[in-house]
């Protein structure tokens, strides 16, 4: 009597354990293109607990990869007050982003670039970090918050030159970006990106909303952020409900496609 009871007990704890998992991620009311914030997918991609690694494909051809590493900074920890296994505050978050291509024909191949920026939590930036590599070159790029100074640094060989230039002098960081800029699909970066900077925020839309897309035999629930920028181009990302980068399309049949739904 006593191994029928409990055998009853743990087949309804099961039902029950499932039935609560099932109401979290389908009980919720979903409509397909609802319009959501964009602050929430973002906190959802920044919050995620994985990495997404996705091939990057120009016109149905592979020509690299990138991995994109969101994690959450912890303020300092005090000797005093510290309690063994429990997390200290959020403070902010960070983004390390490498991206590696290869069989591109073009002056993007053996080129790897290696990011990483700091945020507030308030999402702001507070440090970027970028290093391009193609051997026996590099490249190094470092700037803060506040100050307007940009830190380069030129490595070749044994050489080795560092040079700290003005964020405004933008002469000088196009002749820095030039032999990569060229290199990139047509029509990719707007040239109110290179000549005014700082008025392509003002001039970027973007739109928010719920989504389904096809995965193989099955149709996933996914966020799905669209940005329209100057010039008539759109940039589509789709997210995972766990805010995992799924897919992502730009101008000229450039894709960046999750590894983890590849040949579905």
């Amino acid at each position: 009597m006593a191994s029928r009871i409990t055998l009853i007990a743990s087949a309804l704890f099961w039902v029950v354990m499932n039935g609560l998992l099932w109401q979290a991620e389908w009980g919720e009311p979903f409509t397909s293109g609802s319009e959501l914030s964009p602050d929430l997918i973002w906190r959802k991609i920044l919050d995620s607990p994985d990495s997404s690694v996705l091939s990057i494909r120009h016109q149905g051809r592979t020509i690299g990869s990138l991995e994109w590493h969101p994690s959450i900074l912890e303020a300092p920890r005090s000797t005093v007050t510290a309690i063994e296994g429990m997390v200290s505050a959020p403070a902010g978050h960070s983004i390390r982003v490498s991206t590696r291509f290869h069989g591109s024909n073009s002056s993007l191949d053996r080129l790897m670039i290696l990011g990483t920026v700091e945020l507030s939590p308030t999402n702001t930036w507070e440090k970027l970090q970028v290093r391009v590599d193609q051997r026996p070159k590099s490249w190094e790029i470092q700037a803060e918050a506040g100050s307007d100074q940009i830190r380069m640094i030129y490595e070749e060989g044994r050489q080795r030159f560092e040079q700290t230039f003005e964020t405004r002098n933008r002469a000088a960081l196009q002749l820095m970006l030039a032999p990569y800029l060229t290199a990139l699909p047509s029509g990719l970066i707007p040239d109110i990106a290179l000549n005014h900077p700082e008025s392509l925020a003002q001039n970027i839309s973007i739109d928010a909303r719920s989504d389904w897309m096809q995965i193989g035999r099955s149709r996933v629930r996914v966020y799905r952020l669209s940005a329209r920028l100057p010039g008539q181009l759109e940039a589509i990302a789709f997210v995972s409900r766990a805010g995992e980068l799924l897919k992502i399309q730009l101008p000229d049949r450039l894709q960046l496609v999750n590894d983890a739904i590849v040949g579905h």
